[in-house]
């Protein structure tokens, strides 16, 4: 298991928001923005956090360095670029920001002993999908096959996890929002 000090968090905040009609970041559940929420789960996981949010940079209530994507309409793979590039600790533990009940104990099984040979770490939802954007990724494996994958215009996360050794972890209660109804 990597210690709190091996580890950064990495929000990823650098979508559009179209369906939700403003900044997610910064929309909040019981007076809380969902960039804070999420930063909490992260931070009880990680020494430091960054939050990436696409090719501007934007301001932030929280403790969080910003990173800018490291493609325009990269998605989150520009985004996770962005952290990787960025992240001196041997691994990053990521989620996007529009994941504001994600909370520290639920992250915990992610963080859990990972074997040598795994990649990345990502999280199955209830449904059993692959939740890729919430993630426990080996920075020194991953860095340079993200780096490829955007360069080649490949920047679905789901094929980025099909390329590594992945270990799937059941991560109870995750339920991204995508419109304000869905609070």
């Amino acid at each position: 298991m990597p210690t709190r000090a091996e580890v950064t968090g990495l929000i990823l905040a650098g979508g559009a928001s179209r369906r939700f009609g403003r900044d997610k970041a910064l929309a909040a559940l019981d007076g809380v923005p969902f960039v804070a929420r999420v930063h909490t789960a992260l931070s009880a996981h990680a020494a430091s956090v960054f939050v990436a949010t696409g090719p501007t940079p934007r301001a932030y209530p929280i403790d969080a360095r910003v990173v800018l994507d490291a493609v325009p309409d990269g998605g989150p793979l520009a985004g996770l670029a962005a952290g990787l590039s960025a992240c001196e600790t041997p691994w990053l533990v990521s989620s996007a920001v529009d994941l504001p009940f994600l909370t520290a104990e639920a992250l915990q099984p992610l963080l859990g002993d990972v074997p040598e040979a795994v990649d990345v770490a990502v999280a199955l939802a209830d449904d059993g999908r692959r939740q890729p954007t919430v993630a426990l990724w080996r920075v020194a494996t991953v860095g340079p096959v993200v780096a490829e994958r955007l360069a080649a215009g490949r920047l679905a996360l789901h094929g980025l996890v099909d390329r590594l050794e992945a270990r799937e972890v059941s991560i109870r209660g995750l339920h991204n929002v995508n419109r304000p109804s869905e609070l």
